[in-house]
């Protein structure tokens, strides 16, 4: 990465976060309720038996309910958890009280005694992030904890984006190593991107 271009992403990044955050709680509780019913209705959704989804911190979109929602459908839940060295551990979550704790940051994470799942078992992956564009590209918060994650995935394996409309714009700025989304779903509409995404 060039030093103009990973500038231009912490630029855009906090721009994007700023945006998050100036939705109020009850605005974004509305607009999570609203993103949970169309990532639940999806047909990656409902077919997928191994899912994958993050459990949101601060002003992301709300995922505690899916979370329930996928366990209570008796799939198989995984977390990650962040992991020395940029790794994402993919850790199966029976319990969202009795198998979680407080991770670095203080993001609820599966504990390492959980098991851990191999990532060619799963799904369906559910992604947070600060930004996105329309043409499936993703900005993470900068660790690149997900795009050292999505080549150990089936090619095939949806990586489905959830975020508020608030978080679109025009075009992210990108390196070679970052993956495109298959879809991202705001409280507003599905925006498909097709086999883009496995280019």
């Amino acid at each position: 990465m060039n030093e103009e271009s990973y500038c231009s992403k912490i630029e855009v990044r906090k721009s994007c976060l700023q945006q998050r955050a100036a939705l109020g709680e009850q605005e974004r509780s509305n607009k999570s309720f609203l993103i949970r019913k169309k990532l639940e209705d999806l047909p990656e959704f409902k077919t997928a038996q191994t899912v994958m989804l993050f459990l949101n911190f601060r002003d992301e979109v709300e995922t505690t309910a899916s979370a329930e929602a996928v366990i209570a459908c008796e799939k198989k839940l995984i977390l990650p958890r962040c992991a020395p060295k940029g790794i994402l551990l993919p850790l199966k979550v029976s319990n969202l009280v009795v198998d979680l704790e407080p991770g670095a940051w203080g993001i609820r994470e599966p504990k390492l005694t959980n098991e851990e799942v191999n990532p060619l078992e799963i799904d369906l992956v559910v992604v947070p992030g600060a930004g996105f564009d329309l043409q499936g590209n993703r900005l993470g918060y900068g660790g690149g904890f997900y795009d050292r994650f999505f080549p150990r995935l089936k090619s095939l394996t949806p990586r489905v984006a959830l975020g508020f409309e608030c978080q679109i714009i025009d075009q992210v700025p990108v390196d070679k190593h970052d993956a495109k989304m298959t879809k991202l779903v705001t409280e507003k509409m599905v925006y498909d991107f097709g086999t883009i995404a496995n280019q």
